[in-house]
């Protein structure tokens, strides 16, 4: 069954589509919060703190809020206003933003009990530096954290760049090309030509490759999680036992895609002799 893909708009701008455990994921990185609107057609709008379909409670947003802790949630706001520019975010490697996470939050922790000491022993103008101190570690933390999704916005076109993280081969012709096992990782390939292209084994998590043309190109065993495959054309491509979790797939063309053993975007693990659709 194909999943509900939703959009999400915020002070005017308007992102998406995702699929519902992306948006939960958002939702607790603290990328979004209940104030931002969902839709399934962007026609019909509802905040998501009054849709009853996401669980808020446990966003970071809400985690955060907690007493003395308003200015560094101020601040991770900030961080994040400086990424973002209208477009969706482009999620880093799940196991590297949770170590990031509990790392700002052993920061926290640690600041607040320093603060605590130096009460106890020194003049109350030594607690302000202090705090403006442990303010600034963290911000430079996210900021730190935000620049390979930087470097992926601002990177322009390249058609010679090697393959590597955040390359951009926007409207390349790559047309059987060599790029198996690559690591293509929040690579920019919207309308990029990779018929026949070799890419067994490829690492393309958080890709875009929206109007990309990869027919009959060889995907098994590709890592596609996240990917952005919005009205890219896959017919006669080969993803048997490739990993599409939370892959979005809207006017995909996937006309005799082999999909044997492949982890479909929600989850389920398509049956053997599946082609053109996840059985």
């Amino acid at each position: 069954m194909v999943q509900s893909l939703w959009y999400l708009r915020h002070a005017g701008s308007t992102l998406g589509p995702y699929p519902p455990p992306q948006v939960d994921e958002l939702l607790r990185a603290g990328a979004i919060t209940e104030d931002w609107e969902i839709s399934l057609d962007e026609q019909n709008w509802l905040p998501l703190k009054e849709s009853g379909r996401f669980p808020v409670q446990g966003s970071a947003s809400q985690g955060e809020a907690g007493a003395g802790q308003s200015a560094w949630v101020e601040e991770r706001q900030r961080a994040r206003a400086r990424w973002s520019d209208g477009e969706a975010p482009l999620p880093h490697d799940e196991q590297l933003n949770e170590t990031r996470r509990l790392a700002l939050g052993h920061d926290q922790l640690r600041t607040e009990h320093l603060v605590a000491e130096a009460r106890k022993r020194r003049p109350s103008f030594l607690i302000g530096l202090l705090a403006l101190f442990a303010l600034a570690a963290i911000g430079l933390s996210v900021w730190w954290g935000q620049r390979p999704i930087l470097a992926s916005l601002d990177q322009a076109v390249n058609c010679a760049s090697p393959a590597g993280e955040s390359v951009n081969w926007g409207g390349c012709d790559k047309r059987g090309a060599a790029l198996a096992g690559a690591l293509l990782r929040n690579a920019r390939l919207e309308r990029t030509r990779l018929e026949d292209a070799h890419l067994a084994g490829a690492i393309m998590e958080y890709a875009s490759a929206k109007g990309a043309n990869l027919r009959n190109a060889d995907l098994h065993g590709a890592k596609l999680v996240a990917a952005d495959l919005t009205g890219a054309d896959l017919s006669g491509a080969d993803l048997s036992g490739a990993n599409l979790r939370y892959a979005v797939f809207a006017d995909t063309l996937l006309a005799g895609t082999r999909l044997d053993h492949a982890v479909w975007s929600d989850g389920r693990t398509c049956a053997p002799g599946s082609v053109g659709a996840c059985l």
